[in-house]
């Protein structure tokens, strides 16, 4: 296993959880591993950077399911808000988003680097 697989490599569940619990994080955590490599890839594809609406048009999917892996991420220091924003909606008036880009420590773990 590589630097860059130990980065999503922690598990969903506490301590105490029954052993129910445990099987059951863990067969999702490759899952969510596997959804944060995208938008992480996602995100090293877009240098000038992303909101949380152009992921959602690029998965095709409008749940929280890739917001939540793109937060995760930023909460690990992989990706972070770039203090811009940018706004959707006629003559601008739309709601503003975050625009959020990769961190050098996220470009690191999308080539397989030690960050």
């Amino acid at each position: 296993m590589d630097d860059a697989d130990d980065l999503f490599s922690y598990t969903r569940h506490r301590n105490d959880d029954p052993d129910t619990s445990v099987e059951a994080a863990q067969s999702v955590s490759p899952r969510i591993r596997d959804l944060q490599q995208k938008v992480l890839r996602f995100a090293r594809e877009r240098p000038d950077g992303f909101t949380d609406r152009d992921l959602e048009a690029h998965f095709q999917n409008s749940g929280s399911t890739y917001r939540t892996r793109r937060s995760e991420l930023t909460e690990a220091g992989y990706i972070r808000d770039s203090g811009e924003r940018r706004t959707y909606g006629e003559n601008g008036t739309g709601r503003r988003h975050i625009i959020w880009l990769i961190t050098l420590d996220g470009l690191k773990a999308t080539t397989g680097e030690a960050a």
